[in-house]
């Protein structure tokens, strides 16, 4: 299969999760995490990813939306992070790891400005379907969002390329 083939179906199947972890919510968060780790662990090898790369970007994704809704940024109807949101992180940063080869192809300054608007407009629409809440004004919601998915986005590229780097050195 090519690689333009292989993205468009990882592409696909991360918005079809998605989509059933936030218009499912609570309804499905134990299904979205079963598929989430099936997807993870059956997929790993073929998409030749980096476990300790997805490792620290769920990590890193737990502790971001942790922090924020301890502070009120995001505001869940669970008092923890709920499930379905962490079956999206499993799911995001095995998406993540995959497309990272792919970006690091065009201009760091580029993919980490649409990365940051796209994780925050991602969240800007599970608000308005009603699976998050702010304290926050949305200007303000949307600035913190934007800023912290410039930083993850960075983040994510900065490991994928030292993974190659190492992998390319060891060869």
């Amino acid at each position: 299969m090519s690689r333009g083939w292989k993205l468009l179906i990882v592409s696909t199947w991360f918005q079809l999760m998605w989509a059933l972890s936030v218009l499912g919510q609570e309804r499905f968060q134990w299904l979205a995490l079963a598929i989430a780790a099936i997807t993870v662990v059956t997929t790993f090898k073929q998409l030749n990813l980096s476990l300790p790369i997805w490792g620290a970007i769920v990590g890193l994704g737990l502790v971001v939306d942790s922090a924020n809704a301890l502070a009120g940024v995001l505001v869940f109807d669970s008092t923890l992070i709920p499930i379905w949101l962490v079956a999206l992180w499993l799911i995001f940063s095995w998406y993540a790891n995959f497309l990272a080869s792919f970006l690091t192809s065009y201009p760091i300054s580029i993919v980490v400005i649409v990365g940051g608007v796209g994780g925050a407009l991602s969240y800007f629409a599970g608000f308005k379907l009603g699976a998050v809440d702010t304290h926050l004004s949305i200007f303000t919601m949307m600035a913190l969002l934007f800023l912290q998915w410039v930083a993850i986005v960075f983040v994510v590229l900065r490991l994928s390329t030292y993974s190659e780097r190492k992998v390319s050195h060891e060869s």
